[in-house]
């Protein structure tokens, strides 16, 4: 299997339906369950270079509601798991998952594909640069393995959930933090999109970037595709997507966007936040327990 490769048609990976095309070229829905697959190609740099990304801004943007959201993962996972237990962070980006998880008491360890961030994560955990699964030793075994805002982005879907499977310890927990199509600002976007307005939902597809989304789920998808490959739903918890401070930087940090489009999408996010707190979340963590 190649996790880092391109969009490979055929059956749904969440349900075996059909994927029919739908709205975009680009763009496929399982006639059965819903999932919404993108065939964007991947693009993650293995060599450290020029990024579309402003890292530095991105992260001052997630700051407050990257801590907050990891925290309360982090805390549920806790009562999940042994105590001092093993944690991977698949995709761990800087390893601001890993600190968190590290002063929490686990055993960390993460592994980064993008060449320009994984050498800052190393400064918190053994971090592996490469792509999941290929870059660990068949024998080795977590007691939590994390993919928080990464699946989406995996052309692989069941040989990644079956490599997890594989790689945790017997009752072993599989978190999987992943944005919800049902959520406000993705439903607002596909509207607007529909009314030929598709800057707000290319953005939220990430579209042109390195890594772009290529799967929009639910939780019932989530659960169907785990279910399959042997795990058994524990749990789930809601998690914040937008707050204001550093909402602007995180706007920003996408280069070239030109700064109308950015001045569009931080109005809108303002004036729907006190419906957003409300509303269907846009971001969800299933917690799953190896069968």
């Amino acid at each position: 299997m190649d996790l880092s490769g391109q969009f490979v048609p055929g059956p749904c990976q969440v349900c075996e339906g059909r994927l029919h095309p739908y709205r975009h070229a680009w763009l496929k829905r399982c006639a059965s369950c819903g999932v919404l697959n993108a065939d964007f190609a991947v693009a993650i740099p293995d060599t450290p270079g020029s990024q579309d990304i402003d890292q530095s801004m991105r992260e001052d943007g997630l700051g407050v509601v990257r801590d907050r959201n990891n925290a309360r993962l982090l805390r549920d996972l806790a009562a999940l798991t042994p105590s001092g237990g093993r944690l991977l962070d698949v995709g761990c980006g800087p390893g601001f998952l890993l600190r968190a998880a590290s002063a929490r008491g686990f055993v960390t360890e993460g592994v980064e594909p993008d060449a320009d961030v994984a050498p800052a994560a190393g400064a918190h955990a053994k971090v592996r640069h490469g792509y999941f699964p290929n870059v660990l030793a068949p024998a080795d075994r977590y007691d939590a393995i994390v993919f928080n805002d990464v699946l989406e982005h995996i052309p692989d879907l069941t040989g990644t959930l079956a490599a997890a499977h594989a790689h945790l310890e017997a009752g072993g927990v599989l978190a999987l933090n992943c944005p919800d199509r049902r959520g406000l600002f993705f439903r607002v976007a596909a509207l607007a999109d529909r009314l030929g307005l598709s800057g707000a939902y290319d953005r939220m597809w990430q579209r042109g970037l390195p890594s772009p989304h290529l799967w929009y789920f639910t939780p019932a998808n989530l659960t169907e595709a785990a279910t399959r490959a042997g795990f058994a739903p524990v749990g789930q918890l809601r998690l914040d997507t937008v707050a204001i401070k550093g909402l602007w930087a995180r706007i920003r940090c996408v280069k070239d966007q030109p700064l109308l489009v950015s001045m569009a999408a931080y109005a809108f996010a303002i004036a729907t936040w006190p419906i957003a707190r409300i509303a269907p979340a846009d971001a969800v963590v299933c917690f799953f327990r190896k069968s």
